[in-house]
Parts: structure tokens; sequence; C-alpha cells
């Protein structure tokens, strides 16, 4: 009976030794992982927008600012999910050249585009559909950039022609126009 005790006396110390390290492992691994949530919702606060009915039975995508001002929201081009950069300075939708690689896009030359860079050769592609949230656009040009980094995409006035844009308060409503 006194070695039993002697037993689970030291294995009882021995827990309350051990145990410290891998909760604090398991608490620090979910910290890092909830910051890094946090920290891509501030860059992209719009990770699933959704249509819905507004004023006069319009759809519309509501899509909020990120930490620095910007609109960043997730969207599709032929299908495929997409991290997209409203930029309403930007005529076509611009990507990188290893996005339109992804997307299988069939490139043709394009020609020389000016960027605060100096002047870039680009090439062109044309995307069956892009969408944010439901509100989908058909038959769209894009540039392809090969100097771009990164995977957003640059979602520009080849798509926002097709929609009215409100900004309010930390806003951007998106609605299609009627003959759209």
């Amino acid at each position: 009976m006194i070695r039993l005790h002697r037993i689970r006396d030291n294995t009882l110390a021995w827990l309350k030794r051990k145990l410290p390290i891998p909760v604090f492992l398991l608490a620090s691994a979910l910290v890092i992982l909830l910051a890094r949530d946090l920290a891509a919702r501030r860059e992209n606060p719009n990770p699933s927008p959704v249509a819905y009915l507004g004023a006069g039975d319009v759809p519309e995508v509501v899509l909020k600012e990120n930490q620095v001002k910007q609109y960043v929201t997730t969207g599709r081009i032929n299908g495929t999910p997409i991290e997209f950069l409203i930029d309403t300075g930007a005529v076509d939708v611009a990507m990188p050249y290893m996005v339109a690689q992804t997307l299988g896009l069939t490139l043709q030359p394009g020609g020389v585009s000016k960027t605060g860079n100096g002047d870039v050769r680009t090439w062109v592609a044309r995307l069956e559909s892009v969408d944010v949230g439901g509100l989908v656009a058909y038959d769209l040009s894009a540039t392809i950039l090969p100097n771009m980094q990164g995977d957003q995409v640059l979602l520009g006035m080849a798509y926002l022609r097709h929609m009215e844009l409100v900004l309010r308060g930390g806003e951007m409503t998106l609605r299609p126009y009627p003959s759209h």
C-alpha cells in the first residue's frame, strides 16, 4: 500500500511538472492561429461576400474597407476563388502572370504599360466571368503583368463599369446597372 501511494504521488508530481509545457505549447499555437486569422481579416475583411436584395429588389454587395482604407474581397474568376483589390484606376482586371497561369488563361501579347516602376511588357486575356458575391460580369478583358508580385488581382473598370458604386462610412456598395 505504501508503494502504491508513492507511485501515485510520484506520478502526480511528474504531471504537475510536465503538464505546463504541453499546455503552454497548445495555448501558444492557438494564439498564433487566432492572430493569423485576425490579420487576414484585417487585410481582407470581406472573405465571403454575398449579394442580397436591396432597395427596389436590386441585388447588392456591401464591402467593408480594411485598416489601410482599401477594399479587398474574395471573388471568382472563371469559377476559381481569387482575392481582389478594388482599383478604380485600373482599366482592366489586372493580375500577376502566375495567377493567369493558375487560371489557365490563353495569353496574347498586349504591348507595353506605363507603371510606377517604368514601362512593362504585358499580356492580355479574356475572362469568361468575374463574380463578387453573386454579382457576375461576363467576357471581360484582363491585363497580365509579368513583374506583378503576389496573388492579389486588381479589380478594375472592366468589371466595375457594370456596377453602381456607392461609398459611405467605410463601406462600398456594388449594384449592377439595370442594363447589365
